[in-house]
């Protein structure tokens, strides 16, 4: 399949790893997982030392007679997930809490031919040993203030379950946050970006999304929930089963393949017939976009990059084409794709703005 496809429209009909899970409560910010409270420090030392690569033969052997039990299959997988993010210590931990990691810290070993990143291998691994006193850090931060998690994605799609077993998949550049009550009273969420939900049912708590002042309430369907800040914009499109929207002046009910797309700067909003393919194509790692103006391309490619695009060939903004790429496909690739078509050529400074000007 090839990376981009494009199509022009004449006139008169002429034809993302990097996730990361954190914890902050309202005082400072702690890494913190949950897991079951015998953790045993072994086995996580051990599991470490097989993710840096440094377990030996028997360490090895041991492991994989562990990993028959399930609860530390399970545990083994939350470690991998927390090893492979970008992991970084609370810089305000006690002089007690360093004593006891360093304690607890395997030696970090050196190897010919392919030595490690120290300093990362050390904050990896103290983050790990963390995990052993995560209940007595979470009790206290319970106690003393709202403790709030975030799922992040950044250059990659990705994918989380929530602790109902709702799935969630983050567009790039994207999170929800959710705090640590989450299911008792009420499942609610606030996202920043682009995700979708599959939500798992349950008659007794509203699912709700918050972002930019609208809610999107449900009790258990699938739907698409893009926040634009920029232009001031939020557009659910629902899948299956019903959703409530609620904003200033508006409260709405979607039905499957419906979508609103509300301004939130002015309060209003369309109500339409949704093009799911188009609205949810960015899951399957394709974005796809039809019969649009390439100033409105523009707008959306500094969205998907983070990068500012400054346009200085008014004359083709209104333009219309269809685009077809992969969300791995770098910028230029896209730009260079159009450039000899609508006689643009375009500038990129320091990977952080891009310029397009007329040939």
């Amino acid at each position: 399949m090839p990376g981009i496809v494009i199509f022009f429209h004449f006139p008169m009909g002429d034809i993302r790893k990097f996730c990361v899970f954190k914890s902050r409560s309202l005082k400072n910010s702690m890494i913190n997982l949950q897991f079951r409270d015998s953790m045993n420090k072994d086995f996580s030392i051990l599991v470490s030392k097989s993710l840096a690569g440094e377990a030996d033969e028997r360490e090895k052997a041991l492991l994989r007679e562990m990993l028959h039990d399930s609860d530390n299959y399970t545990l083994y997988n939350s470690i991998k997930e927390y090893w492979d993010a970008d992991v970084k210590v609370d810089k305000n931990l006690s002089e007690e809490t360093q004593k006891r990691i360093l304690k607890n810290m395997p030696t970090h070993p050196q190897r010919h031919g392919n030595r490690r990143n120290p300093v990362l291998w050390f904050y990896r691994a103290a983050a790990v040993i963390l995990l052993l006193f995560a209940s007595g850090i979470y009790y206290y931060h319970h106690t003393q203030s709202v403790h709030y998690y975030t799922y992040a994605s950044q250059d990659n799609i990705t994918e989380y379950v929530l602790q109902d077993g709702t799935k969630v998949k983050l567009n790039k550049n994207s999170s929800v946050t959710f705090t640590s009550d989450f299911g008792q009273k009420e499942r609610r969420i606030d996202l920043k970006g682009e995700a979708f939900f599959e939500v798992s049912r349950d008659k007794s708590k509203l699912f709700t999304v918050s972002t930019q002042g609208t809610e999107t309430q449900v009790l258990g369907t699938k739907f698409n929930v893009q926040s634009d800040e920029q232009q001031k914009q939020v557009t659910v499109a629902l899948v299956e089963g019903s959703v409530r929207f609620k904003a200033d002046k508006c409260d709405d009910l979607l039905c499957p393949q419906e979508e609103i797309s509300y301004h939130t700067a002015t309060n209003e909003y369309i109500k339409q017939i949704a093009d799911l393919q188009m609205s949810t194509a960015w899951r399957e790692g394709r974005y796809h976009y039809e019969d649009i103006a390439f100033g409105e391309l523009l707008k959306k490619l500094e969205q998907i990059y983070e990068i500012r695009i400054e346009m200085n060939y008014p004359e083709i903004e209104t333009r219309k084409i269809t685009a077809s790429f992969r969300t791995d496909q770098p910028i230029r690739d896209i730009l260079s794709a159009l450039e000899d078509e609508l006689k643009f050529s375009y500038n990129e400074i320091n990977n952080k703005k891009i310029t397009i000007e007329k040939k």
